[in-house]
């Protein structure tokens, strides 16, 4: 019987414990009292250091099938929204000669990276669609998973580019704006939304920090949770890819906001009215002179109002990043990470809604191409013109 509790009593301890107890005797009735009390405080200290380094939802995994049909379906209707709007954003710009602006070279490059996006989310919806984990070649779920995390860090540099291009039109002069804004400039900087991305997601993998590929905790393409380094990726690719960029952004907003308000109420102040010219029915060569000749102060009502609706857009992306960023930060908020996650997924739906429903141009454009009036579309580009005279 003696014999039997030892063996028991040796089967339940740590590596650590096991040595200490090897060296007791066997026949000794006060080692195995000793040894209870010592095998007992033991595994109550190390339930105790789980328990506080680990949290209670350390081993948390995302096994629900349900809610991972329910996501799976939403991240689908999401890509085919997302998908559709920013094709369609695509052929506004190439249809309409009003929308080749320079600033319009960033918004297409948004809409290009939101279709990156939309094009290798429906992987991450197969993952959790199915129930026999990944159902392809790895290799395929570590490319998408890379595509995705492109797609999302070259969305954020172009908004930061975008509110850059909204300042200095606004707060600097014509010639200030011409003279950074020139073609290789404008393909310099849309290189650099990609670029960086890419060597930030390739670089740490390459050298083998984290992996990307299929992730058995959370059901998805993103990267092997399971990988050592896992957690150092995420958090190395999160503070180079997003901090600087959001701040950026709203730095540069907040200072477009105080030039505004500040000229508005300096000119009523003199009693001239608000020297703000409505472009709405003029061509893009007519505001663009129009700008020119005006000094910055000066700046057309059409202007603001599409500066406006371009933050309503950065907006639209922080609301769906801030979450997943908040539950990365919180370690008890890990079973709310999948659905953050697919938060984010949503912002390549929403960009394309935005414009149709705010932006004056891209308003008026979409309800021509909605219609199907392409002869009655104002502005039509060179390719237009050539489809209409076939």
């Amino acid at each position: 019987m003696t014999t039997d509790k030892f063996a028991t009593m040796k089967s339940t301890m740590t590596p650590n414990s096991e040595t200490v107890f090897s060296t007791m005797s066997a026949n000794s009735s006060d080692s195995f009292v000793t040894s209870d009390k010592f095998l007992n405080e033991n595994m109550t200290i190390a339930a105790m250091i789980v328990a506080t380094t680990e949290g209670p939802h350390q081993g948390f995994r995302f096994d629900d099938y349900t809610q991972r049909a329910i996501m799976a379906t939403i991240i689908c209707l999401s890509n085919v929204v997302g998908f559709v709007g920013n094709v369609m954003v695509l052929l506004a710009v190439n249809l309409s000669r009003k929308l080749q602006t320079r600033t319009n070279v960033f918004v297409v490059n948004l809409a290009v990276a939101d279709l990156l996006t939309c094009s290798s989310t429906p992987f991450t919806a197969v993952a959790l669609f199915s129930k026999v984990g990944w159902p392809m070649p790895e290799i395929v779920c570590a490319i998408m998973s890379g595509f995705t995390s492109i797609g999302v860090a070259c969305s954020i540099l172009t908004l930061a580019s975008i509110s850059i291009n909204r300042y200095v039109l606004i707060m600097k002069t014509p010639s200030t704006y011409r003279s950074i804004y020139t073609p290789k400039k404008i393909a310099a900087m849309v290189a650099f939304t990609w670029v960086y991305p890419a060597l930030i997601c390739c670089l740490p993998v390459f050298f083998g920090v984290g992996k990307l590929g299929y992730s058995d905790k959370y059901k998805t393409c993103t990267q092997d949770t399971s990988h050592e380094t896992s957690a150092i990726l995420s958090h190395t690719a999160s503070a180079l890819i997003y901090p600087i960029p959001l701040i950026v952004v709203f730095v540069c907003y907040f200072k477009i906001y105080r030039h505004i308000t500040g000229h508005m109420k300096k000119m009523m102040g003199k009693g001239k009215g608000v020297e703000m010219t409505d472009t709405s029915n003029s061509s893009n060569v007519a505001s663009t002179t129009q700008l020119h000749k005006n000094p910055p102060a000066s700046f057309s009502k059409r202007q603001v109002e599409i500066t406006k609706n371009l933050f309503y857009v950065v907006c639209a992306f922080v609301a769906c990043l801030s979450p997943f960023a908040i539950t990365l930060m919180i370690p008890p908020s890990q079973p709310a990470i999948p659905w953050t996650g697919m938060i984010i997924i949503f912002n390549s739906a929403v960009n394309p809604i935005i414009y149709g429903a705010k932006h004056p141009h891209f308003k008026e454009v979409f309800r021509h191409m909605l219609r199907c009036r392409y002869h009655t579309m104002p502005e039509p580009s060179g390719c237009l013109r050539k489809i209409r005279s076939r």
